[in-house]
C-alpha cells in the first residue's frame, strides 16, 4: 500500500528532477543528443539505485509515493533510471513526454566529444549540421514544465530526463546556465508562493540514511578547464598537419613524452576516452597519426576551417 502524500499548501509547489545515470556514451566521452539511445553502464545503474535512497527518504517524509507521477522520455537511459530511482520495475505511473528529450545534435550526434563540444559551442554563429537550435529546445522544455506544473495543481511530480534538459529545467527555476549536471543526482525545486519564486536544492543521503538538502545559489561559477584545447594544438601544429583518407597526421620534432601527450589529447578530443581500445592513434618516428571515420573527419576539418587554420589534404 502506498503511503499517503501530505497535501501541500495551496501556494506550495514541488518538482523533483534528475538526470539519467552514466551511459555508454558518457563513458566514451561523446555527446548524446535526443536521437541517441545509449544504455546505462553498470556504474549508471548503480548511480540510479543509489538515488533510490533519496526517493525512499522522500517517501518517508510523505512528499512522494507510488502514485506520484513521473515524466520522462522514451530513451532507454531515462526510463531505466526512472525505474531504479523509484523502485517501480514496471514503470508504473510513468508518462512519456518527448518535449523533455535532449537537444537534437544532428549529424554529429554521438560523434562529437565532450571536450571538443565546449570549443564548438564557443564559436559564435555556428552549430553542427542539422542541430536543433538552443532556443527551440528551451521552448519545448518550458512548455512541458508550464503544463505539468499547472496540471499538478500543487501536488508533487517527478522528471527523469537528460543533461541538457536538466540544465534547462534548472534555468526555468532560476539557476543560470552554470549548473554542472551530475548523473543520477536528484534535485528539488520548491516554491512557497505558487510559482512566483523557486528554491532549488540538491538531495543526498548521509551515512545514517538521513536526507540532506543543499540549497543551490542562483548563479553557479563554471570551473575553468586546464586541459589542452584543439585550438591550442592547431595554433602550434597546423603548418605540419595534414589529413588524407581519414588519417590525420601531425609531423613534429618534440620529444617522445610530448608526442605521447599530443596523441592522447588528439585521441580524446576527436574520438573519445576509449580511443586506445580502437587502436586509432599511433606514434611512429616524427608522426602522430589518428585514424578518423567520416564524421570525425568532418568535425575536425570544419573546426579547423572555422578557426582559420589551413590543413593540408593529400
Amino acid at each position: 500500500m502506498s503511503k499517503e502524500v501530505k497535501s501541500p499548501s495551496a501556494q506550495e509547489l514541488h518538482v523533483i528532477f534528475i538526470r539519467h545515470g552514466r551511459t555508454t556514451d558518457n563513458a566514451k566521452g561523446v555527446i548524446s543528443g535526443g536521437v541517441a539511445d545509449p544504455d546505462l553502464v553498470p556504474e549508471g545503474r548503480e548511480q540510479a539505485k543509489e538515488a533510490n535512497k533519496v526517493y525512499k527518504a522522500l517517501e518517508a517524509k510523505g512528499l512522494v509515493n507510488d502514485e506520484t507521477p513521473l515524466f520522462t522520455t522514451d530513451r532507454t537511459r531515462a526510463i531505466d533510471t526512472g525505474k531504479f530511482f523509484t523502485g517501480r520495475e514496471n514503470a508504473e505511473n510513468f508518462s512519456t513526454d518527448q518535449r523533455l528529450l535532449e537537444r537534437l545534435l544532428g549529424d554529429w550526434d554521438s560523434k562529437l566529444t565532450e571536450r571538443l563540444q565546449k570549443e564548438v559551442k564557443a564559436i559564435e554563429g555556428f552549430s553542427p549540421p542539422n542541430e536543433e537550435k538552443p532556443a527551440d529546445h528551451k521552448a519545448h522544455v518550458v512548455e512541458s514544465l508550464d503544463q505539468h506544473i499547472k496540471e499538478a495543481d500543487g501536488k508533487p511530480f517527478m522528471i527523469v530526463s537528460h543533461g541538457g534538459t536538466t540544465r534547462r529545467i534548472a534555468a526555468y527555476f532560476g539557476i543560470e546556465e552554470g549548473l554542472e549536471v551530475q548523473n543520477a543526482v536528484p534535485h528539488h525545486a520548491v516554491s512557497k508562493d505558487g510559482g512566483k519564486s523557486w528554491e532549488i536544492k540538491k538531495f543526498s543521503v548521509d551515512e545514517n540514511g538521513q536526507l540532506q538538502e543543499e540549497v543551490l545559489p542562483k548563479k553557479l561559477p563554471k570551473a575553468a578547464s586546464t586541459a589542452r584545447t584543439m585550438e591550442n594544438i592547431l595554433q602550434e601544429h597546423a603548418p605540419n598537419t595534414s589529413i588524407s583518407d581519414g588519417v590525420l597526421t601531425v609531423k613534429t620534432d618534440i620529444n617522445q613524452e610530448a608526442k605521447d601527450a599530443l596523441a592522447d589529447d588528439l585521441g580524446q578530443l576527436l574520438i573519445g576516452k576509449f580511443y586506445k581500445d580502437e587502436g586509432a592513434v599511433r606514434v611512429e618516428g616524427a608522426d602522430v597519426a589518428v585514424k578518423l571515420d567520416k564524421v570525425q573527419t568532418e568535425i575536425f576539418q570544419e573546426f579547423a576551417r572555422l578557426k582559420g587554420m589551413g590543413i593540408s589534404t593529400q
